[in-house]
């Protein structure tokens, strides 16, 4: 039973299939063969990344890796409950919170196809567009600045 769960370090990964070797420091540096990770999304480890496998009960070397586990080094971005957050590594990430309801995406660039908005918006900052339409009133609390031609 001391062998079902191990804990060793991806040293290889085969993006296209997802799926991984593991090097076992504890086991004179052996690599085991091409195992899946365990996941809901697509999101596999970096090398050299701490893994836990779980491998089969017969001592055999096939197994299943599971997402690396929060270390002294890998600690959650917010531990809180209530509270989903998944981090691209690059400082981008998205959250939710589930008592408020409140959904953020924090990123450089953000491509959507169609955005639909059931109450206000706000901008902080500016809006560039090449053509906004609307088919309800605009109301402008500052100064209205045209470059180029208005059509009366």
């Amino acid at each position: 039973m001391a062998d079902v769960i191990r804990a060793g370090y991806i040293s290889a990964v085969n993006y296209q299939d997802g799926t991984a070797q593991v090097v076992y420091k504890d086991r004179d540096n052996s690599i085991s063969p091409y195992m899946p990770v365990w996941s809901n999304e697509y999101n596999m480890p970096d090398v050299d990344t701490l893994v836990y496998v779980i491998h089969l009960q017969n001592g055999g070397t096939r197994g299943m890796i599971l997402v690396p586990p929060y270390t002294d080094d890998n600690r959650p971005a917010e531990g809180k409950k209530g509270i989903w957050r998944q981090d691209f590594g690059d400082g981008s990430y998205i959250r939710y919170d589930f008592g408020s309801q409140h959904m953020e995406v924090v990123t450089h660039s953000l491509h959507v196809e169609t955005l639909e908005i059931g109450g206000n918006l706000t901008v902080d900052g500016e809006i560039k567009a090449k053509t906004i339409n609307t088919t309800g009133n605009v109301h402008i609390g500052g100064n209205l600045t045209v470059d180029g031609s208005y059509p009366g």
